[in-house]
């Protein structure tokens, strides 16, 4: 006599299928993301030194070169560099989440959450939600400082700034992220991250314009991802005065963001 053995899926290939599937992964997010926002809460140490870093280019840039540039264009020196300052702290911190996550890859919680139940993309998604939280939550408390750099804000205009930072902060994330799948060796990470960051920070328009340097340099700052962030920004806060449309910066902006969250797929599911 012939048994017939039926084997059904699995409970944890059953957890993520059928209809419960997005609810279970949007859980597994939230809870990452949770997690995240609480330990990074709880440093206040990092806290004040980000804060540290926002003043330091605040007086260098914003106070100190005031005097001694001017204006540009029909703008304070202060004013003009008021949307790349805050730019500068959303980026630094979106790409720092990628350390984070190599780290907690690494040696901490996550080493246990990888063979759980949930896709794996869940993961580094939960560090994105967490990360651009808290930078966006910051970008907020920056522009309320707008009328001391010269920047004349309406409600409509602090709303649309809150939104482009936001996007930044989720932009900058998944880069972070993406390194943080492409480089395993969390030492090797590291130092990339710090090779890459001075030359993209200012190589984006935050404290001069494209305008302004040769062609060749010029080029340069228009292959930097960092720089649509920067123009869309100061477009947003000094009503006009960009290198680009709003619309051009925003649509480069959005097919960035769909590459490299394609690519954070494939590489988080190996």
């Amino acid at each position: 006599m012939t048994v017939t053995t039926t084997v059904g899926p699995s409970p944890a290939s059953a957890l993520v299928s059928g209809d419960g599937g997005l609810r279970v992964a949007l859980r597994a997010i939230g809870v990452i993301a949770h997690r995240d926002l609480l330990r990074q809460v709880k440093r206040p140490g990092v806290l004040a030194s980000q804060a540290v870093q926002i003043l330091f280019f605040v007086l260098v840039y914003a106070v100190g070169f005031d005097g001694m540039i001017g204006s540009v264009g029909s703008v304070s020196f202060s004013a003009y560099v008021f949307p790349g300052i805050i730019a500068i702290q959303v980026v630094s911190i979106g790409i720092a989440s990628g350390q984070s996550y190599a780290w907690d890859r690494e040696y901490g919680v996550l080493r246990e959450l990888l063979v759980a139940p949930v896709p794996r993309v869940c993961l580094p998604l939960g560090k994105v939600v967490a990360g651009a939280g808290m930078v966006t939550v910051q970008s907020v408390l920056m522009l309320a400082f707008s009328p001391l750099m010269g920047v004349a804000l309406t409600a409509g205009r602090f709303a649309t700034a809150v939104g482009c930072y936001a996007l930044a902060a989720t932009v900058f994330s998944v880069i972070g992220l993406c390194l943080a799948t492409v480089i395993k060796r969390v030492q090797t990470l590291q130092a990339t991250v710090q090779l890459a960051m001075f030359p993209m920070l200012f190589l984006s328009g935050s404290v001069f314009s494209a305008k302004d340097v040769p062609d060749w340099l010029a080029l340069v700052m228009y292959l930097n991802p960092m720089t649509y962030a920067v123009d869309l920004a100061r477009q947003t806060l000094l009503g006009g005065g960009g290198l680009l449309p709003w619309w051009a910066d925003l649509c480069a902006l959005g097919g960035i963001l769909t590459a490299v969250l394609a690519l954070l797929r494939v590489r988080s599911g190996r």
